[in-house]
Formats: structure tokens, C-alpha cells, sequence
């Protein structure tokens, strides 16, 4: 009668326990998935980065504002815009050291391979047709959207924090980051925007970064690349630098909102609401440049 009363206490012998136990099994899998770099299938990064800090890519939804809205004429825009991710980068890259979530050494490979093209880019940005401007934009805007699908596949779980810091680039990483630092650098030093959209993902695909570890890396290559960039533009571009001043402290201050609306909306919506403001963005862009090529009437290129 004993060993009964023992079988019976078993906390799986009851059934509103054993199903309990069952929803406690499937949401601790569900976090493990969450968590891991890859489930069955592989990971949509996105769905990490819209969970993230905000910083990442704002510079894509800078021009268009300022282009679109604002009617600033686009080399102005590029100038800005750089100003804006010279502020967002300084502050992002203290609080990130502050945490110690940055790999000094991956970041400064990144950074001089990029900072190097980047003044070349800008400086000649007002030397380079308006029309070319927007195309590289366009191809800057879907790889932001087709990076939003990429699957990591094939990781044997996620680094921690603690060794992700310390890790040291192998030979082979050399291969990979300088040249698409030089690429990249050169790209976005015409454009004005930081490429955050292009390292957070790159460090976690390529180099098997944790999240938390990319973005500050990031924060802080996009941080090399704010000098010479400033500098650049700042030679070749006409503005008014005290726009460019207050549009930062603008979106400094809205980021804040971001972060609160982030915390608020699921995964996907946030997800939804980024692929629709690039699609939108995408078209109006090929409408102007259809009407570019056609001589349709569209805003104006400069």
C-alpha cells in the first residue's frame, strides 16, 4: 500500500500534471528555438535584429525622408546623413563599451577596410551624377530587404558573449572582411549611411557573432567609418551642417520612441511594417527612374 501511495504522488501520474508538464516541455523548446542560431530549418536573422537595439539600418530610411518629405536635394541628403550617423554611432559605440559587448579587433579590421574607400566616396560624391547616386541606393535598399530573409544554416550553437568579445579573426576572416570593407566602404561613403544593415548580419552569418556582440561591433566599424565620411562630404557637398545637427538630435530622440514601440509590437508586425516602408521606398525610386530614362515627369534627380 505504500509503494501505492508513492506511485501515485509521481507528479507525471496525474493528468492535468502530465499536461502541464507537456506545455512546460513545448515552451522551454520554443525558447531553446528562439534562442539558437538555428532551428530545423535555420534562423530568419531579422527576426533577432527586430528584437535588438534600435541603430541598425536607419540611415536607409534617412534618405528617402530627407529626399521625399523634407525635399532636399539627394548630394545634400548624403551629407546629412552622414552628420546623423556620426551622432547615432558616438553614442551607441560608448554605451556598447560601457557594456562590453564590442570585439575591438573585428571592428577595427572593419573599420580601416571601410574608413579607407569611405573618404574617397564621399569626396567624390559631388563629382558622381545624381542618377548613379539613387541607383546605388536602390541596391543598397534590397540587400537591406533581402537580408531580412537570410537563413543562417549549419552553426553547432551560439558563442557566448564572454568569448565572442575576446575572438580573434582567423586568416581566413581577413579574406572575407577587407575586401567587402572596400566595397562597402567606397558604397556607402556615397551614400552617407552607416551600413549597419550590411555588418549586423554579415558578423552574425559569417563570423558566428552573437546578436548582442554584432551590434555593438557594428556600432563601432560605423564609428571608424564617421570621421573620414564627415571629412569627405564635408569637402565636396554643400550644406548647412547645423541641419544636419539638429536632423541628428531628431533621430536620436526618435529612437527612443522606436525602442518603446519595439518592446510594445510582436516580431512579425515590426517585421511587416520594415518590408513595407522598403517595397514603398523601392518603388518610388523606380518610378523616378523610369521617368529618368523615359523623360517621364518625376521629382527631380539633381
Amino acid at each position: 500500500a505504500a509503494g501505492f501511495t508513492g506511485f501515485r504522488v509521481l507528479p507525471l501520474a496525474e493528468p492535468g500534471n502530465e499536461a502541464l508538464a507537456r506545455r512546460a516541455d513545448e515552451k522551454r523548446h520554443a525558447e531553446t528555438m528562439e534562442q539558437a542560431d538555428i532551428g530545423e530549418e535555420g534562423e530568419v536573422v531579422f527576426e533577432r535584429l527586430a528584437k535588438a537595439e534600435p541603430g541598425i539600418g536607419g540611415g536607409v530610411l534617412i534618405l528617402p525622408i530627407l529626399t521625399y518629405i523634407m525635399n532636399v536635394e539627394w548630394k545634400t541628403a548624403t551629407a546629412i546623413s552622414t552628420i546623423q550617423i556620426t551622432f547615432a554611432s558616438s553614442f551607441g559605440t560608448l554605451f556598447k563599451w560601457l557594456q562590453k559587448s564590442i570585439n575591438f579587433r573585428y571592428a577595427i579590421i572593419f573599420g580601416v577596410s571601410t574608413g579607407i574607400t569611405r573618404f574617397f566616396g564621399s569626396y567624390f560624391t559631388d563629382k558622381i551624377p545624381g542618377l548613379t547616386i539613387k541607383i546605388i541606393y536602390l541596391a543598397a535598399v534590397l540587400l537591406a530587404l533581402g537580408l531580412f530573409f537570410i537563413k543562417k544554416n549549419g552553426s553547432n550553437g551560439e558563442m557566448s558573449e564572454e568569448l565572442a568579445v575576446r575572438k580573434v579573426p582567423t586568416k581566413a576572416d581577413y579574406f572575407k572582411i577587407i575586401p567587402m570593407g572596400l566595397i562597402a566602404g567606397f558604397a556607402l561613403g556615397i551614400l552617407g549611411i552607416g551600413g549597419g544593415f550590411l555588418y549586423v548580419p554579415l558578423l552574425i552569418l559569417l563570423f558566428d557573432l552573437p546578436l548582442k556582440i554584432a551590434i555593438g561591433t557594428s556600432l563601432m566599424v560605423v564609428l571608424f567609418n564617421a570621421a573620414p565620411g564627415l571629412v569627405g562630404k564635408l569637402l565636396s557637398v554643400q550644406f548647412d551642417i547645423w541641419i544636419g545637427v539638429a536632423v541628428a538630435v531628431g533621430a536620436i530622440a526618435g529612437s527612443r520612441i522606436g525602442t518603446y514601440l519595439s518592446k510594445k509590437l510582436k516580431v512579425k508586425v515590426i517585421r511587416i511594417i520594415f518590408i513595407i516602408l522598403l517595397v514603398i521606398i523601392i518603388g518610388r525610386l523606380a518610378w523616378d527612374l523610369y521617368g529618368s530614362f523615359t523623360g517621364a515627369e518625376t521629382t527631380a534627380i539633381h
